[in-house]
């Protein structure tokens, strides 16, 4: 590995960063990923030239490219402009996760009808990703193999959530420790919520699958075109990158935090960065796999997820976490962690090889110091210019889910109808807070709790 690595993903005038600054960055070259396929991706060409459309989008990830997809195929005409390539930011790097549920309400009794639209469309399109994946077909490694939620102690939370859910038509159960057991072949966890909806997705290959489907649809979609200004033409604004521009009525941001962006500065000051690691393990036999997720579920641990797991379809374990304080690059460190954890939680495993094949960073854009109330957000930046942005660890299906329902609003020319309230870009105080709290102050409680079984 070289001593320096290229700053693609980010406007700005440094265009490198030393190995240690891009990790805790999280801008360490989508390569770096574990989910990009062997074989390469299609590589779009920059923007050349002058366009004229009706609707601009920045940022081909997860919400940017559903968003340009749902308006192609409603016959609108839409450029995407992406800095690096399509997944090559937040989108292309989370843990894979496919959650069809909402941890809390709470934040969504701000909007005027205090959240019901909101809660209503989220539960009819909870399986967005698995519907888009089949109308589409795409090669994205998806898999509807459902969600346990597994705790070492009773919780009553649990039982709330599973209390709830249900209410509203979900396939949810609360089991017990043998059935838990039986599940993921532990003995450690002794309750679960067993959701038999939700499961995995390559993300990356998603994104690039619903790229190549907007393409299809009619839209143009461009790589290595980083916006450098956002200028309003007469009625219309007009986009511009390095080799070119485009005019449009609108433009919608999907640029996850916005840092380093030089155009509409104030969004990049409404978020809670937090940097967040990822790990793929090199394909493993199935008794290994057999003696750590029996049943093939994604897996998630609560009250504090220190390592959120999947088996994906070349039979690796996936998995995320918050890196040591200052040690975002140190590979070998985080690796050793989680794999101390599986040979603990997971005695089957005895001392089978586990090796690391990937490992990677990314930042997450939070709307919120506090996990629960960190929804996305849609912002009127000005008068024909909107951001969805701040999506959070929530992504796979809100980023789908929310391109879709805006582009049905702005197909309506009824952007306030959309289910995400219009709001003003408002800086937050102290965006290095929830940082602190989650990376030096409860994750590494977590960890010695988990260690020690306090949890």
């Amino acid at each position: 590995m070289s001593a320096v690595i290229d700053r693609q993903a980010v406007c700005g005038p440094v265009p490198q960063y030393p190995i240690a600054q891009a990790y805790e960055a999280g801008v360490v070259p989508i390569r770096f990923s574990g989910w990009p396929a062997a074989q390469p991706a299609p590589v779009y060409a920059a923007l050349e030239g002058e366009r004229d459309t009706d609707v601009v989008v920045v940022g081909a990830g997860l919400a940017g490219t559903s968003l340009t997809l749902h308006l192609a195929e409603r016959g609108v005409r839409t450029v995407l402009l992406e800095a690096d390539q399509p997944a090559s930011g937040a989108s292309g790097r989370n843990a894979g996760h496919v959650q069809p549920y909402l941890s809390s309400f709470e934040p969504l009794r701000a909007h005027r009808d205090e959240g019901r639209r909101f809660i209503e469309t989220f539960t009819e399109q909870r399986n967005i990703v698995f519907e888009l994946s089949r109308k589409h077909g795409l090669a994205a490694d998806v898999e509807a193999c459902g969600l346990l939620e597994v705790a070492r102690r009773p919780q009553a939370a649990l039982e709330r959530q599973a209390r709830l859910w249900k209410g509203m038509g979900y396939d949810v159960e609360l089991v017990g420790g043998a059935r838990v057991q039986e599940m993921l072949g532990t003995t450690l966890y002794i309750q679960g919520l067993h959701w038999r909806e939700g499961g995995r997705v390559n993300p990356y290959l998603f994104t690039q699958g619903m790229a190549a489907s907007a393409v299809r649809a009619g839209a143009s979609v461009y790589g290595n075109s980083c916006v450098l200004a956002c200028e309003r033409d007469g009625s219309r604004w007009r986009v511009r990158t390095a080799t070119g521009s485009v005019r449009a009525a609108r433009v919608v941001l999907c640029t996850s935090g916005h840092a380093g962006n030089g155009f509409f500065p104030e969004l990049a000051r409404t978020q809670f960065p937090l940097v967040a690691c990822g790990m793929a393990t090199r394909p493993l036999p199935a008794a290994v796999l057999d003696a750590i997720n029996p049943a093939r579920v994604t897996l998630m641990q609560y009250p504090a997820g220190l390592y959120p797991l999947v088996i994906d379809g070349r039979g690796r374990l996936i998995t995320a976490t918050i890196p040591r304080h200052r040690q975002a690059q140190c590979a070998e460190v985080h690796f050793a962690d989680f794999v101390r954890y599986l040979r603990r939680t997971y005695p089957g495993v005895g001392d089978a090889p586990i090796e690391l094949e990937s490992y990677w960073t990314g930042m997450t854009a939070n709307s919120s110091s506090a996990y629960d109330a960190a929804y996305p957000k849609l912002y009127q930046v000005e008068q024909g210019v909107l951001a969805l942005m701040n999506l959070g660890s929530w992504g796979n299906l809100m980023g789908p889910l929310l391109g879709m329902d805006l582009a049905r609003a702005l197909v309506a020319d009824r952007p306030d109808d959309a289910i995400l309230p219009l709001e003003q870009p408002q800086s937050v105080r102290l965006p290095g807070r929830f940082e602190t709290k989650i990376r030096r102050v409860l994750i590494p409680a977590a960890r010695l709790a988990d260690r020690l079984d306090l949890v």
